[in-house]
């Protein structure tokens, strides 16, 4: 394939998130359904296409110490990053790609295009060390965005996002911080978990992932309440997600207990400033009590509280300080510290992450249907339930491994959350 050669470098430096990540090796998803058919040959392009003009993509992380590196593949044409197929289950075909391991070692996306009579699904795989679910979301606009200009032009070349920052300066300035090291605690502590959702070893021998559908009505009702009690739809969520663990773990009355909930970093920017691809999410745990006999309503004004009080007090701030001073260690010794610490943890808050509302996505005149992500796979005592809503589809979702966390339970829980949901 001629590609024109850009001047991008060849060695990109990592940021505080690509160091915290890369020892977990998780990995993100996106899928695309349609009810056309792409161009495969011009979706070949904008795939490649898009490794200039997000640089990191076309990476592979350098573990060294005392700094890490990404640095460039070097003979990019000759990797494969896209693979077609029409196959006889396109179900079993997408949840092969999705358990799958990268097409080649150290590769930081693929995409796999599965075609059918009744139209086409993409499938974008990402590390999550160099990009969140935000970043992923982005990476499906600049994808169809090349797409969509190479239908119009074959020869258009779009020029590197080289500028972009992917680090964490422009939520700091947000916030009016210019020395985030000055800030930093190293004695500061977060409440240990008290709880974690049913898991049974750390073994995660098999890759599944269960969704639930709330559509049309359903999530019109749950858009409206969200209206109606001047909340969040994340705060009805979340309200939900107590319910149900509640229920489910028999938790004990008048106890705390938290929950997880990613926040996208891009949202506290004032402003639209340049920003590469690259993960800016971290997370806070909204508490409450248990308690027995309450309303939706009246639990849903307990963890809405909870979460609003934390949001407006930055409360991620202190992880964010953190990873830039983790930062500055040894790769290495950093790395073998938090590993261990990983590997005794027994108990951890459940993640909640709201990716919130895709606008339509269009790959030239072709609309998606439909598009969902999946989360990434947690090591028990961690667990993760991510929603995405698309048109007027929300879809519940969570990606797991067994034996460490089995189906049975995974099933009722989101059976439980759409039982509270669809309550409404």
């Amino acid at each position: 394939m001629n590609i024109r050669q850009y001047d991008i470098p060849q060695t990109l430096p990592v940021n505080a998130h690509d160091r915290f990540l890369y020892p977990m090796k998780a990995i993100i998803h996106v899928v695309v359904s349609f009810d056309q058919h792409l161009d495969t040959g011009i979706l070949q392009r904008a795939v490649r296409l898009s490794l200039d003009v997000e640089p990191v993509l076309g990476c592979r992380f350098v573990e060294k110490d005392p700094q890490p590196h990404w640095q460039r593949f070097e003979a990019l044409d000759e990797v494969q990053w896209l693979a077609c197929t029409s196959p006889d289950n396109q179900d079993e075909a997408i949840e092969s790609f999705i358990t799958d391991s990268f097409f080649h070692e150290g590769q930081q996306v693929n995409i796999g295009l599965f075609q059918t009579e009744g139209g086409d699904t993409l499938a974008v795989k990402i590390s999550h060390t160099c990009s969140d679910a935000g970043g992923l979301i982005d990476y499906l606009k600049l994808l169809a965005g090349i797409y969509t200009r190479l239908l119009e032009n074959p020869d258009y070349y779009p020029l590197p996002h080289t500028s972009g920052s992917r680090d964490q300066q422009h939520y700091f300035a947000a916030l009016g911080i210019n020395d985030p090291l000055a800030q930093f605690d190293p004695q500061a502590s977060a409440t240990p978990p008290n709880w974690s959702f049913p898991y049974h070893s750390r073994e995660i021998n098999q890759i599944h992932q269960v969704r639930r559908l709330l559509q049309n009505e359903a999530l019109d009702r749950i858009i409206s309440f969200a209206k109606k009690h001047n909340v969040t739809v994340t705060a009805v969520l979340l309200t939900a997600m107590f319910r149900s663990l509640f229920e489910m773990l028999e938790s004990p009355r008048g106890e705390e207990f938290a929950i997880r909930v990613s926040i996208d970093l891009r949202h506290r920017f004032s402003s639209n400033p340049d920003q590469a691809i690259c993960t800016l999410s971290l997370d806070f745990n909204p508490c409450i009590t248990c308690l027995d006999e309450e309303s939706f309503g009246e639990t849903l004004q307990r963890a809405s509280g909870a979460l609003e009080e934390l949001k407006q007090n930055n409360a991620e701030l202190n992880t964010a300080i953190a990873l830039e001073a983790w930062a500055k260690y040894d790769y290495s010794a950093f790395t073998q510290g938090f590993l261990q610490r990983a590997a005794d943890s027994v108990k951890s808050n459940p993640l909640l992450s709201n990716i919130g509302v895709i606008n339509p996505l269009h790959f030239g005149h072709c609309q998606a249907t439909d598009v969902y992500l999946l989360t990434v796979v947690e090591i028990p005592p961690k667990f993760m339930l991510g929603v995405t809503t698309y048109g007027r589809t929300m879809t519940l979702q969570c990606t797991f491994g067994e034996p460490g966390h089995r189906r049975e339970d995974v099933e009722r829980f989101l059976d439980l959350m759409v039982r509270e949901l669809s309550s409404l």
